[in-house]
Parts: C-alpha cells; structure tokens; sequence
C-alpha cells in the first residue's frame, strides 16, 4: 500500500493506493508526515469495469475518465482511474493528481472554496486580484512584489477558508503559468476586482456587486443543486464580510498606491 499525506489550507489529507503515485511538483510544499490527524481521505482505485463506477460518481473528468466516488460524505473518497492510465508503474505520471481530487467537495465542507485569484501577502495582510484570465492579475501582484515587497503567495487559483469567524487566504497547488504556488496563508483583508483602464480608480463594493464577482471566479460543480446551495451562501457571507473592491487600473505604481491608501483606510 502506497500512503501520501498533505495539507493544504489547513485540512489533513490521505492519498492512498495499491499503485505508487507520481507526485508532481506543484504538490511537494504541501507534504507532510503527521499520519494520525487526517481529515479527508482518497482511495485510488484502478478500474476496468468503468461503467460500475458511473453509477456512484458525484464528479467525472470525460477527458480522461477519471471518476470521483464519495464513500463518507466530507470525509472519504474513491478516485477511480481506468488502468490504461498506469504509464511506467506509475499513476498520473507527468499530470497533476491535484486537478483529479475535486477538492471543492471536501472544501466546502470546511466552509472553504477556490477562488480565481493572484494572492499577495503585504505585512501579513491578505490581498486577492480577481479577474477573468487575461485581465493582469498576475501584473498587479508583481507590481506589489516589486513596490511594496508584497510576498506572492499563489498566481492563480487561491483557497478562501473560513476560520474561527475570519476569512484567510491560503496557497494551493494550481498556480497558472505564474508558477508560483507556496504553503503559505494570511488573513484577507481585501479582494480587489480588477479591469484595464486609462486611469487607477477603486470603488468599495457592496451586496450583490460585491457577491457576483465572487460567484463568476470560483470553481464550482454548477449541476449539483446541494453543493450549489450551500456555495451560494457561502460566498454571500464573504462578500459581506471581506471587503471587496472594484479596480479600474494600468500597470503601475500608482494603481498599487491606489489600493493601498483604501486599504489602510479599513486596517
């Protein structure tokens, strides 16, 4: 039996199999050794007869006919592969096991969810750039890196966990292209909505403007009507307790300066 342990975003996971698993590097920052506190677990089960599995999947990967079956709800999970997808002795060889996980199931089970961000941290403030791909969340992090020694955090795809009445951000392993994607995590104390524009202005956000950037950018299993509840008012209780902001902006140091000074004003 082949046993990977993790934690990402404070939760203790278990990958486990009769098959060794390729671990991609992505996923490295994230291993840990403790074995007794461990929240989730996933079984990797190479499957034949993938038909059996269709019925008891509550998430499906077409591409690659990966399944997800849940065992215990929250808590355990069979991933089921078909066997041609064992290349060298190995599973996943040159993929991502993290892209397979469906890890939005455990996740939101912990009051927690995978926004669309660039995640900095600046004196231990949490600051996340949301925004369609293509926008400049990844420019405006590195404008914080360079002009406020912000450190970055992740590139791409950033976990917001609720914790003790308070939102923090937390590292994950899918990074983009950024290629940036640390175990590292801090309180939010801004989400910033961003578009290109000819001048830096920011607006606070409210309500159901605050709530729908949040909803267009974070993953989510839209045809699970469960999930899809629970989600919703997740994000609701968010965009009402982190505050959100709307940034026109260029890619400069007056646009860092801009979410700065309506930060502080908050801090």
């Amino acid at each position: 039996m082949y046993r990977y342990f993790f934690e990402i975003a404070s939760i203790p996971f278990e990958i486990k199999g009769q098959t060794e698993i390729s671990i991609h590097s992505s996923m490295q920052p994230f291993i840990v050794e403790n074995e007794e506190m461990v929240d989730v677990k996933y079984n990797v089960v190479c499957e034949s007869n993938m038909k059996v599995i269709k019925e008891k999947s509550i998430y499906a990967d077409e591409v690659y006919k990966i399944d997800l079956c849940q065992i215990e709800e929250g808590k355990e999970y069979d991933l089921c592969i078909p066997e041609k997808m064992l290349l060298n002795k190995k599973l996943f060889e040159g993929s991502n096991i993290w892209n397979f996980l469906a890890f939005e199931f455990p996740l939101l089970e912990k009051q927690a969810f995978i926004l669309h961000s660039s995640f900095v941290s600046w004196k231990g403030n949490g600051i996340l750039f949301t925004a369609p791909s293509g926008t400049g969340k990844s420019t405006q992090a590195d404008l914080w890196e360079k002009y406020e020694a912000a450190d970055i955090y992740n590139g791409d795809r950033t976990i917001v966990r609720k914790m003790n009445g308070e939102y923090y951000g937390f590292g994950s392993p899918y990074a983009g292209t950024s290629g940036i994607y640390r175990n590292e995590s801090a309180p939010i104390k801004a989400i910033v909505v961003i578009e290109q524009g000819p001048e830096n202005i920011i607006q606070r956000l409210y309500g159901r403007e605050a709530f729908l950037p949040l909803f267009r950018e974070t993953l989510m299993n839209t045809w699970n009507k469960e999930y899809m509840e629970k989600m919703t008012d997740l994000l609701m209780d968010a965009a009402c307790q982190i505050p959100v902001y709307h940034l026109s902006c260029r890619p400069d140091q007056d646009a860092v300066n801009t979410v700065k000074n309506e930060i502080l004003k908050e801090l």
